[in-house]
C-alpha cells in the first residue's frame, strides 16, 4: 500500500473494526475501504478483509466503480457480472459475482467508497443492505469530522475555554436561576477573503441556533411539557445531579469544567426533537413527470432489441397511476388488454396488488401496417423495478416469437439502465431540493429580524428564476441563478447590520463594512453549496467596465450568473420603497439600467432583461 495521510494511518485500525461490520450486519465475505489522497486525487486502499492479494491498491477519478460513486451518492448493489457492464472487468479480476458499493461523502465531495463483495451463502445483495451500508459509511466518516485529511476547507465555530465557576454555588434544589453564559461567539470562517470588520457590540451578534449555544444559556431550557420530562424518583436523582467528590463540601467551588444540568436537559430536549422526526417512517419516493420523460426514452430503445413488439412501464400509486407503452405499430384494444391480463396474472403470482392506470401508447416507429394483435404478442416477460424507495413500478416486454439469448442478455442491460436513470433523475430531484433548504436556512434566523431584507432577497431570487427561464438557460442554469439570489446578501448576516439597517446618511467607513459582505458571503457559502455558487456571490457587485468591487474584474470574467442576478438585484433595488434611495417606477428604472448597459451592466444581458420585464 502506498504512504497515506499519517492521521488516515493513526485510525487504520479503528477502520479496520468498522470495516468488519460488513461482514457482521450484510454478511459480505470481502470488503475493502479506499480513501481520497488529496495531493494525488487518487483513492487509496486503506484496509480489506477476504480478497487474498487479488485486489487494486488504488484507483483513479477514471475507474468504473469510482465513476459510478460520483454519479449517485447513495450506496448499490449489482448482482451479476452481465448487469452493469461497466463493473464487469472489475467483478471478474477479483473473482467474485456479487458487488456492494457505499460512496463516502464528505460536504458534497467524493472521499471514499466501501467495496463489498460476494454475500454468504451465494445470496445476494438486497435492498434491506443498503441502509446498513448507508449506517456503516457514516460510522467512518464521523472519525474524520474533526480532522482536515481530505484537502477541504470547512467553517469552524470559535471556542472559548469556559470561565471557573462563581465562588460561591447555591444548592441544586434551591429554585435558582441557571449561572449566566457568555454570549455565543459568531462564526469563525476558515480562511475568509479580508474582512474588515467592527468591534463586535451586542446588538451584532446574530442569534446562536441550539447546537452554538454555550451550556447554561436560559433561552436553550425551555420548560419542560408534563409528556416531556419523565416523573422525578429518588432513585433518579443522582443521575441529575453534580456528583460531589468525597470529603468535598457542600459550599465549595465548582471544579472547572463541571457539567451543569441545564446543558445536560437541553441535550436531551435536543435529542428528544430528533427522535421525533426519526420514528416517523421515511415516505416512499414517488414518480414524476420528469421520471415518466426518461421512461419514455428507455423504452424506444428497448424497441431497438430483435423481436420486441411492446415495452410497457407500469406505476402503481404514482401520479394516481401511470402506464406508457410503446409499440412498433398501433396496438389493438385486445392486444393491450393481453398485456395487462398477463401483468395481472404475474402480479398475482407473487401476492402484488395493481389499481387504476392512466395508459399513454406512444408508436416512435409510426403506425404503418396492421395494428397489433394478441397473436402477435407471443412471449411477454414482466420483472420489478428497483429504485430507491420507490415500490409498484414494473416493466414489461413483449415479444413477436421466442427471443434468442442476446436479446434476453440487451433486455438485462436495458433493465439495468433503466432503473440506474431513475435513480438517477430522483437523486436529482433531490439533490436540487436539498440545495434549497441550504440556501434557505442560511438567511436564518437572521434575516426574518430585517423583513425588508428579506423581502428584497425574496424578490430578486423570483425575478432571477424568471429571468433564466426566459432566457431558455438549461434547468442546472436556472437552478443556480434562483440559488445565487437567494444568498447573494447573506454575509450581511454577520456585519454590524443592527446598526446599519434603514441608515440614510452611510460614512465611508460604514460603506467599506457593508461592502465586505460579497467576500463573507461568499466564504460562507463555499463549503455548502460548491465555488461556482461562492464565485457568482463574491462578484455580484463587479461591473462590466472593471469600476466594480472587491476585485475589478472586465466582462467575461465576471461570472454568468453574477451578471445575471446583478441586473436583477438593481432593478428591485431601484423599485422597492424599502430601499436606501427614492423608489421609482419600473419603467425608470429599465431606462437606467438600459443607459448603464456595457458599464455596470453586461449590454446583451442588459438588453435581453428589458426585454424580459417589459413582456412581464
Amino acid at each position: 500500500m502506498r504512504r497515506v495521510h499519517p492521521e488516515v494511518d493513526e485510525l487504520r485500525p479503528k477502520l479496520k473494526e468498522i470495516l468488519y461490520d460488513c461482514a457482521v450486519e450484510i454478511r459480505a465475505t470481502k470488503a475493502a475501504l479506499y480513501l481520497l489522497d488529496a495531493q494525488s486525487r487518487t483513492f487509496e486502499l486503506i484496509t480489506e478483509y477476504g480478497f487474498r492479494g487479488v485486489i487494486r491498491t488504488s484507483a483513479d477519478l477514471n475507474d468504473p466503480l469510482i465513476d459510478r460513486c460520483m454519479r449517485g451518492r447513495n450506496p448499490f448493489f449489482v448482482n451479476g457480472v452481465g448487469v452493469e457492464p461497466k463493473l464487469a472487468e472489475i467483478l471478474f479480476q477479483s473473482s467474485t459475482e456479487r458487488l456492494l458499493a457505499a460512496p463516502l461523502y464528505s460536504r458534497g465531495q467524493l472521499v471514499g467508497v466501501i467495496d463489498m463483495r460476494d454475500k454468504a451463502a451465494k445470496q445476494a445483495f438486497e435492498q434491506t443492505d443498503l441502509p446498513k451500508a448507508q449506517t456503516i459509511a457514516e460510522r467512518i466518516l464521523a472519525l474524520f469530522a474533526n480532522k482536515n485529511v481530505f484537502g477541504q476547507r470547512f467553517i469552524s465555530l470559535a471556542t472559548e475555554e469556559a470561565a471557573p465557576a462563581p465562588p460561591q454555588q447555591q444548592p441544586l434544589a434551591a429554585a435558582a436561576p441557571p449561572p449566566q453564559a457568555p454570549a455565543a461567539a459568531p462564526p469563525v470562517i476558515a480562511t475568509p477573503p479580508p474582512v474588515a470588520t467592527p468591534p463586535a457590540s451586542p446588538t451584532t451578534t446574530p442569534p446562536a441556533s441550539p447546537t452554538m449555544t454555550p451550556p447554561g444559556s436560559p433561552a436553550m431550557t425551555p420548560p419542560a411539557s408534563p409528556a416531556m420530562t419523565p416523573h422525578a424518583s429518588p432513585a433518579m436523582a443522582p443521575q441529575l445531579s453534580p456528583r460531589t467528590p468525597p470529603n468535598a463540601s457542600p459550599n465549595a467551588p465548582e471544579p472547572r469544567g463541571q457539567v451543569h444540568v441545564p446543558r445536560l436537559a437541553t441535550m436531551i430536549i435536543d435529542a428528544r426533537n430528533v427522535a421525533n422526526r426519526i420514528i416517523v417512517p421515511t415516505s416512499q419516493e414517488a414518480i414524476g413527470e420528469t421520471e415518466i420523460t426518461v421512461v419514455r426514452d428507455a423504452l424506444r430503445a428497448i424497441l431497438l432489441i430483435p423481436g420486441v413488439v411492446t415495452a410497457t412501464f407500469t406505476a402503481f400509486g404514482h401520479m394516481g397511476g401511470v402506464q406508457e407503452i410503446a409499440a412498433r405499430a398501433a396496438l389493438s384494444d385486445e392486444a393491450k388488454n393481453f398485456l395487462q391480463s398477463k401483468l395481472n396474472v404475474w402480479l398475482t403470482k407473487r401476492g402484488e396488488g395493481g389499481g387504476f392506470l392512466r395508459t399513454s401508447i406512444t408508436t416512435p416507429f409510426g403506425t404503418s401496417g396492421n395494428a397489433l394483435t394478441p397473436a402477435d404478442l407471443q412471449k411477454v416477460f414482466t420483472a420489478a423495478l428497483t429504485v430507491a424507495n420507490v415500490r409498484g413500478i414494473y416493466l414489461t416486454v413483449a415479444f413477436s416469437g421466442t427471443p434468442d439469448r442476446h436479446a434476453h442478455e440487451l433486455l438485462a442491460v436495458l433493465h439495468g439502465h433503466l432503473q440506474l436513470a431513475l435513480e438517477h433523475s430522483m437523486q436529482k430531484h433531490a439533490y436540487v431540493s436539498q440545495r434549497m433548504k441550504i440556501a434557505e436556512s442560511l438567511l436564518e434566523p437572521d434575516f426574518a429580524r430585517y423583513p425588508a431584507l428579506r423581502r428584497h432577497t425574496d424578490a430578486v431570487a423570483k425575478l432571477a428564476e424568471g429571468f433564466a427561464h426566459f432566457l431558455n438557460l438549461a434547468p442546472n442554469d436556472a437552478e443556480d441563478a434562483r440559488i445565487v439570489a437567494l444568498v447573494h446578501d447573506v454575509g450581511m448576516r454577520v456585519l454590524d447590520y443592527d446598526r446599519l439597517y434603514r441608515k440614510h446618511d452611510l460614512s465611508q467607513d460604514e460603506l467599506g463594512i457593508l461592502r465586505e459582505h460579497v467576500a463573507v458571503g461568499a466564504a460562507m457559502v463555499e463549503p455548502l453549496l460548491g465555488n461556482d455558487i461562492a464565485r457568482a456571490v463574491l462578484c455580484h457587485h463587479e461591473r462590466v467596465d472593471g469600476r466594480g468591487y472587491p476585485n475589478g474584474l472586465h466582462g467575461e470574467e465576471i461570472p454568468y450568473h453574477s451578471r445575471l442576478v446583478q441586473l436583477c438585484d438593481s432593478f428591485v433595488a431601484i423599485t422597492d420603497p424599502d430601499t436606501y434611495q427614492q423608489p421609482q417606477p419600473p419603467e425608470n428604472a429599465l431606462a437606467i439600467i438600459q443607459h448603464a448597459a456595457g458599464g455596470q451592466f453586461d449590454a446583451e444581458l442588459a438588453t435581453r432583461f428589458v426585454e424580459f420585464v417589459s413582456r412581464r
